[in-house]
């Protein structure tokens, strides 16, 4: 059923395209322009106040991608008037982007109707957004529906292209193939969650599958320093920037994302923890997708999520957003926690709060610092019985502990693996690098398997319970 009057339409646009375009929709029975805004924030104030759903934007006023989810966010699809060759730019940020000579009305018109949404009516609109004459052309462009045009031949939303990414109604073999997600989070205070990630990355890339490790810990990123890259590298901020504007391409990626081993790159995170707001979690799945076009795996170090934390800052991009939209969009979720009383306390409630948000990747568990001086006697046993028991966690991955070789390769600024010499941590590491390969459907390498039979009885007597 329709809603009762008028649509209500916000314009940001400059000069004589404005006050044409007014004249226009007062002339149409079921729109109404109810504000020419000045600027982006007075469009962004009559979305928040519920004056319109459709908002029809000038390029030049710097329209991106964080604006344009925003006013999703509130109910509102966004038309942006750019030059022709800026047309796919601007559809790359979610808006609906047309040509400053096109026509906007019946773009207008169609995204008013609640059934549509911008992906659809850029499907339906085709090359006439930018001026092209299409397939009937001489036809007035269609608003809800073509004849003959099948929900099968319109472009497919983000979610389900998401879902088929991830596996749901995909051949076994293309899944196998596809990039894969990994996300190393943690409870507040667990150590070594930078570490588990470099080090996990860098198994990962050893056998030829390449990887990107990101690090997108707002609270204080530390790979860059522990892999002894230059502070000024640029990194995740610079990638964030560029996806907000549409810009950010493979070749661009790699520049900011230098490589530091065979088949590893890293993407360093924020030089400061005070510039966490440059980043939103709308950029960061851009930066992702991007990520995934240039290798297998891609791990990240997640926030800490702290449930509630901005529960109402709604105008800007949070902590916790970044770390729900990693967290829902990996395959794989690693979960650190510390072998002793605090740590484990921590990520039992850790546990019990990532199971509030109903995630769809697998989660692993794994215990840091494994040690009998802090976890008693039985260490591995106490550990998994108090996982088990408490969170309801299974078999956790236990990484003993090696401050030895955490130094020496601290200070070498490198991985545990080049840092030499056999380790029972970096063995661990290693399984469960083979564990996640076996997951996503890849032969793991021979020398992988089958080396939990390495491990000292501690891991063994855990993963037997």
């Amino acid at each position: 059923m329709a809603a009762p009057g008028p649509v209500g339409v916000l314009l940001a646009l400059r000069g004589a395209p404005e006050e044409d375009l007014v004249r226009r929709l007062a002339a149409d029975p079921d729109l109404t322009v109810v504000r020419r805004c000045a600027d982006l924030a007075e469009v962004t104030a009559a979305v928040v106040a519920g004056l319109g759903p459709v908002a029809v934007l000038d390029a030049e006023l710097g329209v991106d991608r964080t604006l344009v989810d925003r006013l999703r966010g509130h109910g509102a699809r966004t038309i942006v008037c750019c030059d022709a060759a800026d047309v796919p730019r601007y559809d790359a940020l979610g808006a609906l982007a047309l040509d400053r000579e096109v026509d906007p009305v019946p773009a207008i018109r169609s995204l008013a109707e609640a059934t549509d949404d911008v992906e659809r009516v850029a499907g339906l609109l085709g090359p006439q957004r930018t001026g092209a004459p299409g397939p009937g052309a001489d036809e007035p462009p269609a608003s809800a529906t073509l004849p003959g045009a099948t929900p099968a031949e319109l472009p497919a939303s983000r979610s389900a292209r998401r879902r088929r990414e991830r596996g749901g109604g995909m051949p076994e073999a293309e899944r196998a193939k596809a990039p894969r997600l990994v996300v190393v989070t943690g409870a507040t205070g667990s150590p070594g969650r930078s570490t588990i990630a470099i080090n996990l990355a860098h198994e990962l890339a050893h056998h030829g599958e390449p990887t990107v490790l990101i690090d997108a810990d707002l609270w204080g990123g530390a790979i860059a320093q522990t892999l002894g890259l230059l502070a000024e590298t640029a990194g995740l901020s610079a990638a964030v920037r560029a996806a907000d504007h549409g810009t950010l391409d493979v070749p661009s990626f790699t520049r900011l994302a230098p490589r530091v081993a065979d088949g590893l790159r890293v993407l360093p995170g924020l030089a400061r923890a005070a510039r966490w707001r440059e980043v939103s979690a709308v950029s960061l799945e851009a930066v992702l997708d991007t990520a995934k076009q240039t290798a297998s795996w891609v791990v990240v170090e997640a926030p800490v999520l702290i449930p509630e934390d901005e529960s109402g800052l709604s105008l800007g991009p949070g902590r916790n957003d970044v770390a729900r939209c990693l967290l829902h969009a990996a395959e794989e979720i690693v979960v650190v926690g510390a072998a002793e009383p605090i740590g484990i306390e921590r990520l039992v409630q850790a546990l019990l709060d990532l199971d509030d948000l109903a995630l769809s990747g697998s989660r692993r568990v794994l215990v840091n610092r494994l040690r009998t001086s802090a976890a008693g006697p039985r260490a591995a046993d106490s550990v998994a019985e108090a996982l088990l028991r408490f969170a309801g966690a299974a078999d956790p991955v236990l990484i003993p502990d090696d401050r030895a070789l955490c130094d020496r390769a601290l200070l070498a600024g490198t991985t545990w693996r080049e840092a030499g010499g056999r380790s029972p941590a970096r063995s661990a590491l290693t399984e469960l690098a083979g564990e996640l390969r076996a997951a996503a459907g890849r032969p793991v390498p021979a020398g992988v398997r089958g080396l939990g039979r390495l491990l000292p009885p501690l891991r063994r007597r855990a993963a037997a319970h």
